[in-house]
């Protein structure tokens, strides 16, 4: 029987060490009888989804490269994957895939992993920092570039991350039992990583050495680039910006209060995707252990932070630095006027956000005209 064993993500869950072990690794699959297709150079299909902005809304819809793909195969057991078929939700597209996926098998297993929604968005926004410029990345599309951790709930984050209505309709397109839906966690996962849990799935004597991708970024990286891009910086700007951003390695956090009120705000999703899919004692598909997470986050940039980053920032080599410093500080103030700080907290921002003046402060002094200085260094010549 002619089987595609097909993985849809999602994003975050160890799908690019996934990937690359597969694609390192493809003679050690095909002695097994499997053969892995991918239209990247790191094992990745995701490029056979458009994701598009129209009028402020994420749509997304399969392309012909996932048939002709498809229509590569040469085994019996094949072996596809791209996270971005994650984003897929209506009918009609998830349909799309099933169509195409039946010109060329006779079966189909449909594998996704998922992850802890508030764990899950912190990680992939932390991808999104990695570039320098705005709704280029799918995560930067999603996400947005606002202050925080978490991104701003909106239609397309309920979409997303609404694990049960999505999963619900990828069982009823290719059938319940064709769905296999995992739980990313260290803890769950068979022998504690992504690959040898995805072993597991085929239907085959498999073997596969494990592989690490990070792609995160430490805390000033996160804050400085949201921000700058918030702000609309252009992307040779912070391209030059960047380095002076990687020099820390300090992790990003939020507060534990931040990341319970994000997750739960799927409670209802959450608590179908236990009875359906993923059984958990806490009724919501996850464990609810926060104490990860302080009491107060990190996910925010102070006044006493820009006082020591401005002069990099005047010292990066970018065009009118003082302007870039300005915004910033322009967008601080107004950050203070809303939270509407006063007493020993306000008289603190504003200490540093002098600093932050002083740094640049420049007081022009009275010259003389340049010709009495040529005339008093040729009488001092005489």
């Amino acid at each position: 029987m002619r089987t595609l064993y097909l993985h849809i993500g999602f994003h975050k869950t160890g799908s690019s060490s996934l990937q690359l072990a597969m694609k390192e690794q493809e003679q050690a699959l095909n002695r097994a009888g499997f053969e892995f297709l991918s239209l990247g150079k790191k094992g990745n299909s995701s490029s056979c989804v458009d994701v598009v902005e129209e009028r402020e809304q994420l749509h997304f819809q399969v392309n012909s490269r996932f048939d002709k793909l498809l229509a590569t195969r040469r085994s019996d057991r094949t072996i596809v994957s791209a996270e971005h078929l994650c984003y897929l939700y209506q009918r009609d597209d998830i349909e799309r895939v099933q169509r195409v996926c039946a010109k060329y098998f006779d079966k189909v297993v449909v594998i996704v992993y998922l992850r802890r929604q508030d764990l899950q968005a912190i990680s992939f926004k932390k991808q999104g920092a990695r570039g320098a410029a705005s709704k280029r990345s799918s995560s930067s599309k999603l996400l947005g570039h606002d202050e925080g951790a978490f991104p701003s709930l909106s239609k397309d984050i309920e979409i997303y991350y609404d694990y049960f209505a999505k999963l619900k309709v990828w069982a009823s397109v290719f059938g319940a039992d064709a769905l296999k839906v995992g739980l990313f966690s260290r803890e769950a996962l068979h022998g504690g990583d992504i690959v040898s849990d995805f072993l597991t799935l085929l239907e085959g004597d498999v073997e596969l050495s494990a592989r690490q991708v990070n792609e995160g970024v430490a805390r000033k990286e996160f804050l400085l680039t949201h921000k700058l891009l918030a702000l609309g910086v252009a992307e040779s700007e912070l391209i030059k910006l960047k380095p002076m951003m990687q020099e820390d390695d300090t992790q990003l956090i939020p507060s534990r209060s931040d990341a319970r009120q994000f997750f739960m705000h799927f409670k209802d999703s959450n608590q179908q995707l236990n009875d359906t899919f993923l059984s958990n004692d806490s009724g919501l598909a996850f464990d609810t252990d926060f104490s990860g997470y302080p009491e107060e986050g990190n996910d925010w940039i102070s006044v006493r932070e820009l006082s020591e980053w401005i002069p990099e920032i005047l010292s990066a080599g970018i065009q009118r630095p003082e302007g870039l410093r300005d915004a910033l500080l322009a967008d601080k103030l107004q950050q203070m006027i809303g939270r509407g700080l006063s007493g020993e907290a306000l008289t603190r921002e504003l200490e540093y956000l002098a600093k932050c003046l002083s740094a640049t402060a420049y007081i022009a002094r009275g010259q003389q005209p340049w010709y009495r200085a040529l005339k008093k260094k040729k009488t001092s010549g005489r």
